[in-house]
């Protein structure tokens, strides 16, 4: 039986069309080394969603819901990319005709990947005007995102229209806009983010250390995000039929999501005792205010340290006696 199906296997093999080799290195290589990367990078994505719904259940309802859309719709685009890899790879693996063009899974995980990109700035931008109440710089910075996602919906659009490979030039001004203004996207709203946090000062060691871990988030995940798509669009712009692009768009979706959801569950209560309070005008709190999540003032730091309050208590205690 085990020498009969070796031979079976050995003769289906014989059958299959002669390649040279590393003729597909590019074309499927590279979207199989990226379906590689994002599938890890989308196991983080689920430990940190695990973390941030077990961890932050004072959030609200709507920010939840938004978190879980979020993630919903990146899982979307992780089967586009799985589907995209599958049909050149195993249903029509050697089918030079068939791999000459480009497939409805393209429409998926580049539609996926500009909605996971609006909603990761469009709350980062929130965060930003909820901390400084500058509107004019928030509408600019949600105009950015537009132009971001118009430029990604043209890309769809257009390719949807015109699949084959050797049309691939005819998105080149909707690609430009959309990965440019992306990146820059990305880069003006760590920048002001960081900004911000810098100019935020107290006397507390525990407020410090969460001040300068967000500025490290900040800046890592804006980086990582616009040196991704800058990526892909000189590799597009050197060869518009290479597929190093699409490997690196395949991975850009995930860092996105990682970027949310590392911004949400840096206010894990469970490791911070500390809460700031942020509000554009100092007025005398009527109630706990929380915003995203984080409560802020710009005039008061609210700390709260056990070892502090059981001082208090036995001070107290000691004074009845």
């Amino acid at each position: 039986m085990v020498i009969t199906g070796f031979f079976d296997a050995l003769a289906l093999v014989s059958r299959l069309p002669l390649v040279a080799m590393g003729l597909y290195d590019d074309p499927l290589g590279s979207v199989l080394i990226g379906s590689w990367i994002s599938s890890m990078l989308f196991m983080l994505i689920i430990l940190k969603t695990i973390t941030y719904y077990s961890s932050l259940k004072s959030d609200s309802l709507r920010l939840k819901i938004f978190v879980a859309f979020a993630v919903t719709v990146d899982t979307v685009s992780l089967c586009g990319d799985y589907a995209d890899v599958y049909l050149y790879t195993v249903s029509h693996w050697g089918d030079q005709v068939f791999l000459r063009s480009q497939y409805w899974p393209f429409a998926v995980y580049l539609t996926t990947t500009g909605i996971t990109a609006l909603l990761s700035q469009s709350f980062l931008v929130s965060r930003y005007y909820s901390l400084t109440k500058k509107w004019l710089v928030a509408v600019f910075l949600s105009l950015c995102i537009l132009f971001s996602f118009g430029g990604s919906v043209a890309v769809v659009i257009i390719l949807t229209r015109f699949n084959a490979y050797s049309q691939r030039f005819m998105v080149k001004t909707p690609a430009i806009l959309w990965l440019t203004t992306t990146a820059v996207t990305d880069i003006l709203i760590a920048s002001l983010l960081i900004w911000q946090l810098h100019h935020m000062k107290t006397s507390f060691k525990t407020t410090e250390h969460l001040i300068q871990r967000l500025m490290r988030t900040s800046m890592q995940t804006g980086t990582t995000t616009s040196v991704i798509a800058l990526c892909a669009l000189i590799s597009y712009l050197v060869n518009n039929t290479s597929n190093v692009g699409t490997g690196l768009c395949f991975i850009l979706g995930r860092i996105y999501i990682l970027t949310l959801l590392f911004n949400l569950t840096l206010r894990n209560p469970k490791k911070e005792r500390t809460s700031l309070i942020i509000a554009h005008d100092y007025q005398p709190p009527r109630g706990p205010t929380v915003t995203d999540g984080i409560p802020v003032q710009r005039t008061a730091v609210v700390h709260t340290d056990d070892s502090v309050d059981d001082t208090l208590k036995s001070s107290r205690s000691q004074n009845d006696v």
